[in-house]
């Protein structure tokens, strides 16, 4: 997504205020957070204040061989009672392979008001390790594996004559899709004709005589 001409002339003047979101898609729910003092509705979702979020640098490369993983760190905040007890109930959803995006929000500086926000990082949570230190007290590791692991993943649909007639209106080389590797289809073959029938009849007793001169 590009920036809106309002934020790129913010950012020139050096005024621009930049928040970072965070969208999780759980199990029992999404849930969104934003390092700021006050909650943020957009698109449907409730931002709630988090303490600290902080994102790594996303992966390198391009295209398929891009590896685009990231790590989110999620710190405790006595001012959001975010307490670690809360951050441990992380381990009772089902997070793993869960869609995962990263967020800059920007706002106006003067009036706070959002002008844009800004997709930054797709991915899906890998593993959530919980970690202690002197300074940030207990916070949360979020390691994400980036969106080139929908590259790699397997769909066992098969492609159906309908979904060929959204894209070429009478073309019928999906009609067999569905049963290839099911069904035995006699492809050029007369199957139940006198024809095959006499062939079969012939094949058999050309066997039984064989087996007669055993």
């Amino acid at each position: 997504m590009a920036l809106s001409t309002e934020v790129k002339a913010l950012y020139d003047a050096g005024r621009i205020s930049t928040r970072q979101m965070v969208r999780v898609q759980l199990g029992s729910g999404i849930y969104g957070f934003i390092a700021r003092r006050e909650p943020l509705t957009y698109a449907g979702v409730t931002y709630q204040p988090f303490g600290l979020i902080e994102v790594s640098d996303i992966g390198g490369g391009t295209g398929t061989a891009a590896d685009g993983g990231f790590t989110l760190t999620l710190a405790e905040s006595k001012q959001f009672d975010l307490t670690p007890e809360i951050l441990t109930q992380i381990e009772n959803e089902d997070y793993r392979d869960r869609p995962v995006v990263v967020y800059d929000a920007h706002f106006h500086p003067d009036t706070m008001a959002l002008i844009q926000v800004e997709p930054v990082a797709r991915g899906y949570l890998d593993v959530i390790e919980h970690n202690a230190d002197e300074t940030r007290g207990c916070y949360l590791t979020a390691r994400c594996e980036g969106r080139q692991l929908d590259y790699s993943r397997q769909n066992g649909r098969k492609r159906t004559v309908a979904d060929q007639q959204r894209r070429d209106p009478g073309d019928r080389f999906f009609e067999h899709a569905a049963t290839a590797g099911r069904v035995d289809i006699a492809w050029g073959k007369a199957v139940g004709s006198a024809v095959n029938a006499a062939k079969s009849a012939a094949a058999g007793a050309a066997r039984a005589i064989g087996f007669k001169g055993l």
